[in-house]
Formats: C-alpha cells, structure tokens, sequence
C-alpha cells in the first residue's frame, strides 16, 4: 500500500513539474524590437519584464548601453546592459 501511495506521489510530481516547465518556457509577444540580440536573448529580456509588471505584447528599444522594455501597462523596465552581441546584465530599473 505504501510504494502505490508513493508511486502515485511521484507521478503527480512528474506531471507537474512538467506542466510547470512548459508555463515557464512561454514564448512572449514582442511587438517591436530594435535590438542587436539573438531571439533567445530577446525572450530572456521580455519574459524578465514582463514578471515585473509589463503587459505583453512588449517593445525592445535599445540604446547607449540601455534596453528600454515596455508594453501595453504604464510599467517599464529599463536593463543596463553595456554594449555588444550579448546583453551583459548590469542593473534593472522597473517603474
């Protein structure tokens, strides 16, 4: 009776963990985006954003070493990023 409890305990874990990773891998709606940055990139940017507060589908707008994330919510987020292919992550301001 034990190893079927468990057993049916794992299988709950198992599926929900994978409901969980297909929530988490949600492809965001990007309606501009004037970035240097691979898609992937993009999506890691985007979906940072939107779990501060912005409301999809969101704009990319990049400049001096600063990517601007905003979308159809009054909520911004600007990333410090530096300059070059790869946004190297230096602070995040979201109001």
């Amino acid at each position: 009776m034990n190893s079927k409890k468990f057993l049916a305990l794992v299988s709950v874990a198992v599926v929900l963990s994978f409901s969980f990773n297909a929530y988490a891998a949600k492809e965001i709606k990007i309606s501009s985006n004037n970035t240097a940055y691979s898609d992937a990139d993009v999506q890691k940017l985007a979906a940072t954003a939107v779990g501060m507060g912005v409301k999809e589908p969101v704009s990319l707008n990049s400049g001096n070493g600063v990517v601007t994330v905003s979308g159809s919510s009054a909520t911004k987020c600007a990333f410090k990023v530096g300059n070059g292919d790869t946004p190297q992550i230096q602070g995040v301001s979201c109001k």
